[in-house]
């Protein structure tokens, strides 16, 4: 006998923070995206198909008949024009307007549109991916800078494989929990479970109490020392590792400090870390060591670490200088992991002859105000995400250096740039492997950064969830929210098929 998923059941999912707008175009809070992932659909989710023209400047989309909003109101053309629309006003200050700046849009009918970008883009597909659509009949009256005062911050009507039912919160405003319903309406494949919660929580302690108290069924973890090995000692939990398009480096600003013009120097540093090291005794080996900015895994290509660690060769680097006095500025996050990381750094560059490094201490928010806006630091140890594993352009790209561009170390190289051009126009994909391999190769051998080490994101759930492999992807995800990409095929009910 077998046993298969049957509809029915909840499931109680428990998240760090408070929801505020649960509104994907406006909000950047991840309590807001979690719940946003089950409540609005993805463009791409709602297409019935897509032409390119014109070497892929020209995209023509057309949307699946009879699509209907959770109250059921129909779905339109009308709705994915006004959401870029929304996204393009820049009072609205959505984190999708990279995405979509220069993109022209033409309503063809009420289920046809095309794209018009300002040059070929191959992973425009990937932008249609991750484009969430909002209700123009809602919103449509309400200025942009109001969304997050509307009502439907609180109460979205969305179009995806749950609706909103409910919510419940304490005297003091806490919002407790959060009650979704399976949406009768959606157009994908309906979801298992019937009734999801979210469970909100003050900090991660209290969630895994909530965990063994069974009083949620799972939560996923982007900062591995928050669960380091509790998790793993609960009786009837899985820990599933899935990879991230994500590296943690430090970037080096010689604007600020001249001496890190000197590209010896900033070879010397790196030879001086322990990557390896680092990976060992902060994550317990859950991370590993990068030597560039490309995913190793998710392009597919192979590239030479050409500093990697030697102790030896960095002091006497370091003494071929003959600057006895260098004194050096790190900027860091106040992050756990990443401040454990630069105490670390700080100990391996002293030794290689370092007179001396301050570790400036910011609260993330702070620092992107006060530096990262401003290019106002020397070295700045941060994260990079990248939106697309093959698209190097925000952060390495020259016309990228200042904000809201990410080149944090104000990198040029044209021949850098042409190749990341000559990436996104082609899409031969053993020409895009090349053009990357040799981008890669620059980068590196220039030393703009010192690329450290990526991190898994982890999700923790009990076992009697079935169904969880990764969506489409199976082996990636970009965003925390992204784990629910499969959620219509999680189940937590199940019966028995005598064969």
């Amino acid at each position: 006998s077998d046993w298969v998923a049957i509809s029915g059941g909840s499931y109680r999912e428990g998240v760090v923070g408070q929801p505020t707008t649960i509104n994907p175009v406006v909000s950047t809070n991840p309590a807001d995206e979690d719940i946003s992932a089950l409540i609005y659909s993805r463009l791409f989710d709602l297409l019935f198909n897509y032409e390119v023209e014109n070497e892929g400047r020209v995209y023509t989309i057309k949307l699946k008949e009879n699509l209907k909003w959770n109250n059921g109101k129909s779905l339109t053309s009308d709705d994915v024009i006004f959401t870029i629309k929304t996204i393009q006003d820049p009072e609205t200050r959505s984190p999708f307007l990279k995405n979509w700046q220069g993109v022209m849009t033409e309503r063809v009918s009420e289920l046809q549109i095309r794209f018009a970008l300002p040059a070929p883009y191959t992973f425009f597909p990937n932008n249609l991916k991750r484009l969430p659509i909002i209700p123009k009949h809602i919103f449509e009256n309400i200025p942009p800078t109001n969304f997050k005062l509307s009502a439907y911050g609180l109460e979205p009507v969305g179009s995806g494989p749950y609706r909103f039912e409910g919510y419940s919160k304490k005297r003091d405003g806490f919002i407790t929990e959060y009650h979704l319903v399976a949406n009768e309406n959606y157009e994908g494949q309906k979801p298992f479970i019937k009734d999801f919660y979210f469970k909100f929580y003050e900090n991660y302690d209290d969630m895994l109490k909530a965990l063994r108290l069974r009083e949620i069924n799972g939560f996923g973890v982007l900062n591995p020392l928050e669960i380091e090995n509790k998790a793993d000692k609960l009786s009837k939990i899985v820990v599933n590792k899935i990879e991230m398009p994500r590296y943690y480096a430090i970037f080096f600003n010689p604007n600020i400090n001249p001496i890190l013009k000197n590209a010896e120097l900033r070879h010397a540093l790196t030879e001086a870390i322990d990557k390896q090291k680092i990976v060992r005794e902060i994550f317990g080996d859950r991370g590993k060591a990068v030597a560039g900015p490309l995913n190793k895994e998710l392009v597919e290509i192979e590239t030479e670490d050409s500093d990697s660690f030697n102790p030896e060769r960095a002091k006497s680097r370091i003494e071929s200088l003959k600057n006895p006095a260098i004194e050096l500025n790190l900027l860091v996050p106040k992050v756990d992991f990443l401040e454990e990381t630069a105490k670390k750094i700080k100990d391996e560059w002293l030794a290689a002859g370092i007179k001396n490094v301050n570790l400036i201490v910011l609260e993330p928010n702070d620092m992107l105000e006060s530096a990262v806006k401003t290019n106002n630091y020397e070295m700045l140890l941060f994260g990079n995400v990248l939106e697309n594993p093959k698209d190097l352009f925000a952060f390495w790209h020259s016309s990228q250096r200042f904000f809201p561009g990410l080149n944090l170390s104000l990198y040029q190289n044209l021949k850098v740039d042409s190749l990341i051009e000559n990436t996104r126009q082609t899409d031969d994909e053993e020409k895009q492997k090349e053009f990357l391999k040799e981008a890669e190769t620059l980068i590196v051998k220039d030393a703009p950064a010192i690329f450290l080490f990526s991190l898994p994101y982890e999700y923790v759930h009990v076992k009697n969830l079935g169904g969880f492999e990764m969506s489409e992807t199976g082996k990636f995800i970009i965003n925390s929210s992204d784990r629910f990409n499969g959620v219509s095929n999680w189940s937590v009910a199940r019966a028995r098929i005598i064969k």
